[in-house]
């Protein structure tokens, strides 16, 4: 089998007014790739096509790792899952079986965002907890919020009122974010100190990049002292995750899931050595697919994260306009909060190709 042609544009569906206010999901990068028998790959993100195919024109699309050395890295990741399309389609099997899988079906966490303030300062601790209520209601009992208002003790109030509302960690597990990366979010140690305690107190989930991710020694500090878990490690190349392993930083690592996939299953092997768990950072709609493809076979990946979420919506209703680009009636199965693996060969998913060229945006 050889790659014939290598195509990269954008979607674009369209979608109401109020639809918009809501924050759905109708636009995603498409990387399709061609070969001589007739079997296409789809990658949901878009990349340099003309790059892509001086690498990939005439070569066998299985031999994923050989492309991957080659040149084929973060940059091209859409071309790289449409590879994996591919060689799941030709084998007609889903993704997660050809590697071994552990689960059928994966646990969601909601990364939920309240729109117009980033720092969520327009919203009471009090509607915070009603809004994640409300989502535990349809079924979902895994959260996540920003602890980036001026007093984090008032983000820590949402988790005691969710916990009156709903009770204990076995009833609702509740995640902050820090994203200490992000500018004026670098916490000094005791500032993280104080707030992993605080967190405690109300039996948060974990704490999210309290500092900035290069900052190894001070995560590492905090978690040795921290009564809850701390964790980290989005949007980093391959090679850091051993600085992240050996400096001994996260309790949990999590690469992001729009990635290389091979790379995402070498980090999760190699934080399995280091007695780690590995929980991939979140995307929504489309982007989800590989992830769920290759969080099926890593034992500890035991939820994957949908962001963001903006309240009343659930994440099946905000990625709906997504659904014209499927033969089947969603993309994604979700049953009380648990995704079923897609199983259609490849990355899951029956896509339509005639939606995809009348949605072509660019």
């Amino acid at each position: 089998m050889k790659i014939t042609s290598v195509e990269s544009f954008r979607i674009e569906i369209p979608i109401t007014e109020d639809q918009k206010q809501l924050r759905y999901y109708n636009k995603t990068g498409v990387t399709r790739i061609r070969t001589d028998e007739g079997i296409t790959g789809y990658g949901w993100e878009c990349v340099d096509a003309e790059a892509a195919e001086a690498m990939l024109i005439g070569k066998n699309p299985l031999q994923v790792e050989r492309h991957v050395a080659d040149g084929l890295g973060h940059a091209f990741y859409g071309a790289e899952n449409a590879l994996w399309d591919i060689t799941g389609k030709a084998f007609g099997q889903p993704l997660h079986r050809l590697w071994g899988h552990c689960r059928d079906t994966m646990r969601l966490y909601l990364t939920t965002v309240w729109p117009v303030d980033a720092h969520q300062t327009q919203v009471t601790p009090e509607q915070q907890a009603d809004d994640l209520a409300h989502y535990a209601s349809l079924g979902y009992d895994a959260f996540k919020i920003r602890i980036w208002r001026p007093d984090l003790m008032e983000d820590v109030e949402v988790c005691r009122l969710l916990r009156k509302k709903l009770g204990g960690p076995a009833k609702a597990e509740l995640m902050y974010d820090r994203t200490g990366d992000g500018p004026g979010s670098d916490w000094d140690y005791l500032t993280g100190l104080r707030a992993a305690e605080a967190l405690g107190d109300v039996e948060a989930q974990w704490l999210e990049e309290p500092f900035q991710r290069s900052d190894i020694d001070r995560h590492a500090h905090l978690r040795r002292e921290s009564p809850i878990p701390i964790t980290g490690g989005e949007h980093q190349p391959l090679p850091v995750y051993d600085d992240y392993l050996a400096g001994q930083a996260f309790d949990i690592i999590q690469p992001h899931c729009s990635n290389i996939l091979l790379h995402l299953k070498k980090i999760a092997s190699a934080a399995e050595l280091f007695g780690v768990d590995c929980i991939f950072h979140g995307q929504h709609g489309m982007n989800l697919v590989g992830s769920l493809q290759v969080g099926a076979t890593i034992p500890s990946c035991r939820v994957q994260e949908v962001v963001f979420n903006t309240p009343p919506t659930p994440p099946t209703e905000a990625w709906s306009p997504l659904n014209a680009l499927v033969k089947t009636d969603t993309i994604y199965e979700v049953t009380d909060g648990h995704v079923k693996i897609p199983d259609h060969p490849g990355l899951g998913i029956d896509v339509n190709d005639d939606a995809i060229d009348r949605y072509r945006a660019s």
